[in-house]
């Protein structure tokens, strides 16, 4: 078992030099790689900023790292398989600056790697079942997507849902947002010919019906 107090080094920037980058998104979310005792961890260190950092501070937003784990929970009621954190830490600096730390075991495979759509139907059609499952239950995903999606032993499993969204009353407009999110984000991550094309065409279609919107 990895102590907690393994992760506090991601906080000092020197360390860090140090470690695997596998991703940073204008140092706002920088994604680590770490083997340890033969096991793969993911770090992710969020830093806000401007607005963001405000809200944060003042209680209007929750910082993404205890949201990950606020969705996790959530995800845990409706028995839907998912990534669930091992460690969420916060590096407070002063009432508007500070940065946290949320890791994860390795769970599988990225959904977006399956070439071949025809042998995995299951699993792509489990993605979308799991939107409309989101969805019916007060959950939007405005960034849902294959890298966000994990295989693992025939079973999909969620990743990345820092950014999920949750509400108790929306909009049309809402509406309409989410949905174009889902089908710009599955139409840009693949490229499998007119066939899944049209098989996504026609999920996206079953979405909007099955949500009513």
């Amino acid at each position: 078992m990895v102590n907690r107090e393994k992760f506090l080094e991601y906080f000092d920037e020197n360390k860090t030099k140090e470690k695997k980058c596998i991703q940073n998104t204008k140092n706002r979310r920088i994604v680590f790689m770490e083997e340890i005792n033969g096991e793969k961890y993911y770090i992710k260190k969020y830093i806000p900023r401007k607005q963001r950092k405000r809200s944060i501070a003042f209680g209007l937003q929750r910082d993404r790292a205890e949201h990950y784990k606020f969705i996790s929970g959530k995800l845990e009621k409706l028995d839907i398989p998912h990534i669930k954190p091992e460690f969420v830490i916060i590096n407070k600096k002063s009432f508007f600056e500070r940065e946290s730390i949320l890791v994860t075991k390795d769970g599988g495979v990225p959904l977006v790697e399956i070439s071949n759509f025809h042998q995995n139907m299951k699993l792509l059609d489990k993605f979308f079942d799991y939107f409309i499952r989101l969805c019916k239950n007060g959950i939007y995903p405005t960034d849902y997507n294959y890298k966000g999606t994990l295989v693992n032993n025939d079973e999909l499993y969620l990743i990345d849902f820092d950014s999920y969204r949750t509400k108790l009353v929306v909009t049309k407009k809402f509406k309409k947002y989410v949905i174009y999110k889902l089908a710009r984000r599955t139409y840009m991550e693949t490229n499998l010919g007119k066939e899944f094309d049209h098989y996504l065409k026609s999920q996206v279609f079953r979405v909007r019906k099955e949500l009513g919107w």
